[in-house]
């Protein structure tokens, strides 16, 4: 206490002498007061929770160059030493944020069973830690990096080997579908023989692959790009944070984060969790926990069926999910009247009290059917009476016209009528008899 009084009155007298000499002999003098700051003082719990955590994570950083070390081949380089050699200064805006555990690189191979051959889809690989390991496993890959910087490098790199192709461009804009349109080609001639006695297509074993440390702000906007190619993708690996990732794989509704695009990825895929992976995991650490999850995209012919396209079935999961805090009943009175709402939760076996979040995807599917089914029935009367009263209209007005067009003639005729008799009149004038 004693050393933070006087450092208070040392800091107040410095202030107060620079306010005095540097202001104008007419200016008011500034009385500057400033209070240090008193350390904060923790708990025994939290003093011990701290040391723990400490602890914990020097552990983890002592187990991991462990394993670095002795996983790598004698000369090779360790995930630690490639980031390193990259000598690149990681850009945040881009979400970058280096894998450097070589067994977290190692479980998403695993996870994603890559083998000799597979065609494999690589975001941002950075410094090339994960596709070393994809080469070694004998994969094709094309990779697609964003950082010129990084691209370049791994250009050089990979320069002559056929297996790495790498793409310098920002993945949101480019053309999926193009690169891999062989993949879903060779698929798609494979399975027109149909099914075998098991019940398995045999194009689908050649789909490719996605395996890939993405960064955390673009994640859903690559799943939406992907998880609609069931037809070219069968297994995708990517680096979630672990707070979105809980979220999204949630199957089971009811919770409060159950969100649309919980609803998307039941319906596009099978999402499974594979491991939790710490932020000593990565160079620079992020701020959050991540972890690797997993989604077996289905094929088209897998989908549930809708009675309508799936744009039109996800603005309306986005509009039942419109006011989470209401009732279902309240937000789906945007898009149906309240007859065919309480006809729809009676055939989905729910209350006038279920809210959005407490349905799952094959509910949505379901209520969106029979909303369908419904609004087109209305639509159908509602045409029929608009064409019949259209009918009616265009009769009147047929009617009306004829009339216009009869007089409309008559006045002509009796105008050019007028006319001719004139004309006679006149001829008969010139005319002598005889």
């Amino acid at each position: 206490r004693n050393r933070v009084a006087e450092m208070d009155c040392r800091a107040r007298s410095s202030l107060r002498a620079t306010a005095s000499t540097s202001a104008a002999p007419r200016a008011r003098r500034l009385d500057v007061r400033c209070m240090a700051r008193k350390p904060t003082r923790l708990s025994q719990n939290k003093k011990r929770a701290k040391l723990r955590d400490n602890a914990e994570k020097a552990r983890r950083t002592k187990l991991r160059r462990e394993l670095n070390s002795r996983s790598t081949a004698p000369g090779e380089l360790t995930p630690q030493q490639r980031v390193d050699a990259a000598d690149h200064e990681a850009r945040r805006w881009l979400g970058q944020h280096f894998l450097i555990d070589h067994s977290v690189i190692l479980d998403a191979l695993d996870a994603a069973a890559v083998t000799d051959g597979d065609r494999i889809l690589e975001i941002g690989p950075g410094t090339g830690n994960l596709t070393v390991e994809l080469v070694k496993a004998g994969a094709v890959i094309t990779a697609v990096e964003k950082d010129r910087n990084l691209a370049d490098k791994l250009r050089t790199q990979y320069d002559g080997d056929d297996a790495v192709t790498v793409h310098e461009a920002d993945f949101l804009k480019w053309n999926v579908a193009r690169e891999f349109e062989d993949v879903t080609a060779k698929v798609a001639e494979l399975n027109a023989v149909g099914a075998d006695e098991r019940g398995v297509y045999p194009g689908d074993a050649h789909r490719a692959k996605v395996v890939a440390n993405i960064p955390y702000n673009i994640t859903t906007d690559i799943l939406k790009q992907l998880l609609p190619m069931g037809d070219t993708f069968r297994d995708m690996v990517f680096m979630f944070q672990e707070e979105v990732a809980r979220r999204l794989i949630r199957a089971d509704s009811g919770a409060s984060d159950y969100r649309p695009m919980s609803v998307r990825v039941h319906y596009y895929s099978e999402p499974y969790y594979i491991r939790p992976v710490t932020a000593s995991c990565f160079d620079p650490p992020p701020n959050v926990e991540s972890c690797l999850v997993g989604f077996r995209p289905k094929p088209r012919r897998e989908l549930p069926a809708l009675r309508g396209t799936e744009k039109q079935f996800f603005s309306f999961v986005q509009a039942c999910f419109a006011q989470k805090r209401k009732m279902l009943k309240n937000n789906l009175r945007a898009v149906c009247d309240d007859e065919v709402i309480a006809a729809a939760l009676e055939d989905l076996g729910r209350d006038e009290k279920t809210r959005a979040q407490q349905l799952t995807m094959e509910e949505y599917v379901r209520l969106f059917n029979f909303v369908r089914l419904k609004g087109v029935g209305r639509r159908e009367s509602e045409l029929s009476s608009r064409v019949q009263s259209a009918e009616k209209e265009s009769k009147t007005l047929r009617e009306r016209r004829s009339r216009v067009e009869r007089a409309t003639s008559r006045l002509v005729a009796q105008a050019v009528g007028r006319d001719v008799l004139d004309e006679e009149d006149d001829d008969d004038e010139g005319i002598v008899e005889v």
